[in-house]
């Protein structure tokens, strides 16, 4: 043990050497503990399945030519290894490039400066090398996962409310399902079932501390007030002195571990959880940090705040009239957040004209979803986000309102899987995301499809995208 310890010393930081140490300790003491298993072959104790893919955009808004948007290659391997009856295993390692910059000799890749940080691969994004690995313990009435891995809240589609756990890569905003644009993180997950049917109480204790992944100026989903930093930078009125994606912007250790705690029940009928989570923010506010010769300091920093929720599913025989209807809702209470707000004056030690104001937010996720003709899902949501103590200066509305349209269903035994989702904001702007899943066999998939955004910050971004995927 202690020489497994010192390769761990020597290359990982704190919290991945926790995970890996207390994965060895746990390892050995119970293989002296329960070395007996169930499952004497080989054969019957490992499982390694896998993947290549291939995934790629084509921007094809109106006015523009056609250009590449990415060009995505990933090779992943997903092998399970089952010690005994009370331990296993799970790791999800890829290997990832795109090569749009290979092949687009044009268009938004002409000028852009941050090749190498989209296509390498990160730590902190999805590409990732280690994209998961965790051991999973069942002990009696206990259950632990520990390592990397994601969790997941919220059931709302296409939109977060409760889903505030794993932090997003953000380079193709939400066009993609959230378990494959979250970004794992390092965590000691506990879930205890007590003697109560339908019950679970979970802990979550994660000292990898992560950001969202913002892509970098001049990237086809950089926001405008990215592209705005950048360019203030450029010319030399700004300073700032750390950018978001660069290292650790909080300290990994013991005193800034985020916790996380949900309590779930299911009844008949009836099914709803409890949620809190004390964390760090996934966007970092931008304060100012004095001069410069003649460009302003900007510093970019994180804040702690609470979330408390709750989630709930309710199912209905008969729903006015209507049968077979179920209720989703959620809750997300946000409290000590940040929001930009405007400078009432022009101020010359402030050439960005914003600070940041401490606020609380109420946000809720009500949807009615019913399974038509047997297989067609028709799931109607909606989404308000309460800014509280608001004021005029804010750069963010006191109640902004979504509604959103899911439709989905599948044919030739879910060989064939079209869905269809469509989100309406209340400023006018809406996005409509449309795909199909092909399985030709059971190894090849297909995933063909297109996204199109009308009155919207990213209207240019139309696109159409298809993926190539083989399985094994």
């Amino acid at each position: 043990m202690i020489r497994y310890v010192a390769i761990l010393k020597k290359s990982l930081p704190w919290s991945k050497k926790f995970f890996f140490i207390g994965i060895i300790i746990l390892y050995i003491f119970f293989n002296h503990m329960l070395a007996f298993s169930q499952e004497s072959s080989e054969e019957k104790r490992w499982r390694i399945k896998g993947f290549i893919k291939n995934a790629s955009s084509f921007q094809i808004s109106e006015g523009n030519s056609t250009h590449l948007q990415k060009c995505v290659n990933i090779f992943e391997v997903e092998p399970q290894f089952r010690l005994n009856q009370y331990i296993e295993f799970h790791g999800v390692f890829r290997a990832y490039y795109d090569a749009v910059f290979d092949l687009e000799k044009s268009g938004w890749t002409d000028e852009f400066r941050f090749k190498n940080e989209i296509r390498r691969h990160n730590a902190d994004t999805v590409s990732d090398p280690i994209r998961e690995f965790y051991a999973d313990i069942t002990w009696e009435r206990l259950f632990m996962r520990l390592g990397k891995q994601q969790v997941g809240w919220g059931e709302a589609i296409g939109v977060k409310m409760l889903d505030v756990i794993n932090p997003q890569d953000m380079r193709e905003l939400n066009q993609l399902d959230f378990e494959d644009s979250h970004i794992p993180l390092w965590m000691a997950n506990f879930t205890y079932y007590p003697a109560i049917m339908g019950t679970s109480f979970q802990l979550l204790c994660i000292p990898d501390i992560e950001p969202n992944y913002l892509p970098p100026a001049g990237y086809p989903f950089a926001s405008q007030f990215t592209n705005k930093l950048q360019k203030l930078e450029d010319q030399g009125i700004i300073n700032l002195d750390s950018a978001p994606n660069a290292g650790k912007s909080v300290p990994q250790n013991i005193k800034n571990m985020e916790i996380g705690v949900r309590w779930y029940q299911n009844l008949p009928s009836l099914e709803y959880s409890l949620n809190y989570f004390y964390h760090w923010s996934d966007v970092p506010g931008i304060y100012t940090a004095g001069h410069f010769d003649s460009s302003t300091n900007y510093s970019l920093k994180y804040h702690r705040m609470h979330t408390l929720g709750g989630s709930f599913t309710k199912t209905f025989n008969r729903f006015f009239g209507v049968e077979g209807v179920s209720l989703d809702g959620e809750v997300a209470v946000h409290l000590n957040d940040r929001v930009f707000y405007v400078c009432p004056f022009s101020d010359p030690a402030n050439p960005l004209g914003i600070k940041m104001a401490k606020t609380d937010s109420f946000n809720y996720y009500l949807a009615l979803y019913k399974y038509v003709f047997t297989d067609y899902l028709v799931k109607l949501q909606f989404f308000q986000f309460n800014t509280l103590d608001y004021k005029d200066e804010y750069t963010v509305d006191k109640s902004e309102n979504l509604l959103s349209l899911f439709l989905s269903t599948d044919y030739l035994q879910e060989r064939v899987q079209p869905d269809l989702l469509w989100v309406y904001q209340d400023d006018g702007n809406s996005w409509v995301r449309g795909r199909c899943k092909f399985k030709v066999t059971n190894n090849w998939l297909f995933n063909i499809g297109f996204n199109l955004y009308f009155d919207h910050p990213y209207g240019d971004q139309d696109n159409l995208f298809l993926e190539v995927k083989y399985e094994f």
